[in-house]
């Protein structure tokens, strides 16, 4: 049985469910009327031009943007006018466009910073360095090593973070994310930056955590990578959804093609907006 919004069987639970999200920006409608349905432990690709309101979706899934109207849940639970730090506790994490290090940090300290969720000592136990304390930094900087050793980062741990490569800083930025025990990791270009075979090693990357259990939701414009590796995108383009399914199938629709590459005139274009296609096999 599959649900006619989206071609996902009812029973496969959610991971995130957007229904009719909207959000403008003066008179820009920069996210019209989208939904999108992510089964739980998918990696699932959200494409599009510049502009055409990906990463404003990520933003109003994680909280640091107020969707206008519609609605998003996450595992069942309406996040839709939660604060970020609240969705970041019900196990979403994410990595950005822009790479945001903290200045000043090491490499292990950058990922360590992102376990703040899990410490659990208290004030006097971080002043007076308990021996539960003691025993929570150990534990902590172990796992911070495997994250980094996980996402492929060889950089001294000791090394400041804002020093290393750019493809480097991008591993680092997605080890601290997962230091926060995501259950979805959503993920702005990981692999800009990246030459073909470390945009192989991230896509590889990506289907060991959906193994482990997270979903992951990712803006990419590497179609080679996207093809590989998503099992299902969404596309976007000025703010509307434009296809949906399998990526081979959505990159072959002919409105796909022309927003990405243009051919009709715009006034067709807009107008072919208005009917979203999705793979009639399911995806």
């Amino acid at each position: 049985m599959t649900d006619t919004s989206g071609n996902i069987p009812v029973e496969e639970e959610l991971a995130v469910d957007i229904v009719d999200l909207t959000k403008t920006f003066g008179g820009l409608k920069a996210v019209d009327d989208v939904t999108i349905k992510v089964p739980r432990q998918r990696v699932h690709g959200i494409l599009g031009p510049n502009g055409a309101g990906k990463t404003t979706v990520l933003n109003m899934i994680s909280g640091f943007i107020r969707a206008d109207s519609g609605r998003i849940d996450v595992f069942g639970e309406d996040v839709t006018r939660m604060a970020p730090f609240h969705i970041a506790r019900r196990g979403v994490a994410r990595t950005y466009q822009n790479i945001r290090l903290f200045p000043g940090l090491t490499v292990i300290e950058t990922v360590i910073a992102g376990a703040y969720m899990q410490r659990r000592s208290t004030i006097a136990g971080a002043i007076f360095l308990s021996p539960t304390e003691r025993k929570e930094r150990k534990a902590v900087r172990a796992r911070a090593a495997e994250l980094l050793d996980m996402v492929g980062c060889t950089a001294p741990h000791s090394a400041l973070a804002e020093t290393l490569s750019y493809g480097d800083q991008r591993r680092v930025e997605i080890a601290r994310a997962l230091a926060t025990d995501p259950r979805i990791l959503l993920l702005d270009e990981p692999t800009a930056g990246m030459n073909d075979v470390e945009s192989e090693q991230v896509g590889r990357l990506l289907v060991q955590l959906k193994d482990l259990g997270l979903t992951l939701i990712l803006i990419e414009h590497n179609m080679r990578l996207v093809e590989e590796f998503c099992e299902s995108v969404s596309v976007m383009n000025s703010g509307a959804l434009l296809a949906e399914g399998p990526p081979t199938w959505c990159l072959e629709q002919d409105d796909v093609k022309e927003a990405y590459f243009g051919k009709r005139s715009d006034a067709a274009r807009i107008a072919t907006l208005r009917r979203v296609r999705r793979d009639p096999g399911g995806s």
